[in-house]
C-alpha cells in the first residue's frame, strides 16, 4: 500500500477496543522517529512526547481525577469514574504536547502547535501502519494548568492530544468511516 493509500484509509479505532499486545519499545522508538521528521519551522522542535505504560496511566487517572474534582467538587461517580477510567483504555497512552517558545522571531506559537499536531497525526499513522490500532482524543483535561504541571510541562504550553494504541480487539468495528469529497473542501484562488 503506497503512503497515499495508507492516507485515505486512516481510521481510528475507539480505545475500547483497544487491547494487549501493545507497542513494543522498538515500535515506539520508530514511530516516534517518524514523528519528529515533521515539518517545523525556525529549529524550534517543539513536540514532546510523554510515553505512559501501566504505572503511568494510573498516576494520570489520579491527576485527571483531581483535577476533575477542582472544577467541579460536587462532580458525582458517573463522571468521577468516567475520567478515572480515560488514560487507562488501552496498552499504551502516548502524550503529545508542544513546548511554547513564544520569544522565538520566526515560529509562532501556532506554527509551534501544528507541528505537534502534525507529530501526532504521524503517530497515529505510523501505528497503524505496524498493524495497531490508535485513536487521538483530547477532551478537558489537556486544556488543564493542573494536568500540564503534573506532566511537567508550564501553562503555555500544549497538550495537542492523549495517543491511545493497542492491538485492534477481534469485536473493532471494521473501518475506515466514509470520507468527505475534497472538492466539497477545495477551491482554486482566483477563480474565474
Amino acid at each position: 500500500m503506497t503512503l497515499v493509500e495508507r492516507l485515505r484509509v486512516r481510521e481510528s479505532t475507539s480505545a475500547k477496543y483497544l487491547v494487549d499486545p501493545g507497542p513494543s519499545d522498538d515500535d515506539i522508538h520508530a514511530v516516534l522517529a517518524a514523528a519528529v521528521a515533521v515539518p517545523e519551522h525556525g529549529a524550534v522542535r517543539p513536540w514532546r512526547f510523554l510515553v505512559l505504560r501501566e504505572e503511568g496511566q494510573r498516576r494520570l487517572s489520579t491527576v485527571f481525577v483531581d483535577d476533575l474534582l477542582r472544577d467541579q467538587p460536587d462532580a458525582d461517580a458517573a463522571a468521577i469514574a468516567k475520567r478515572r477510567a480515560a488514560p487507562l483504555r488501552s496498552p499504551l497512552l502516548i502524550v503529545v504536547a508542544a513546548e511554547i517558545r513564544d520569544d522565538h522571531p520566526k515560529a509562532p506559537p501556532v506554527e509551534q502547535v501544528v507541528s505537534a499536531g502534525l507529530a501526532a497525526y504521524v503517530i497515529q499513522a505510523c501505528f497503524a501502519d505496524m498493524g495497531y490500532g490508535a485513536v487521538w482524543v483530547t477532551g478537558p483535561p489537556a486544556y488543564s494548568d493542573h494536568v500540564k504541571d503534573s506532566l511537567g510541562l508550564a501553562p503555555k504550553d500544549a497538550i495537542v492530544g492523549f495517543i491511545h494504541v493497542g492491538t485492534r480487539g477481534a469485536d473493532a468495528p471494521p473501518g475506515p468511516k466514509r470520507r468527505p469529497d475534497p472538492a466539497n473542501h477545495v477551491r482554486v484562488w482566483p477563480g474565474d
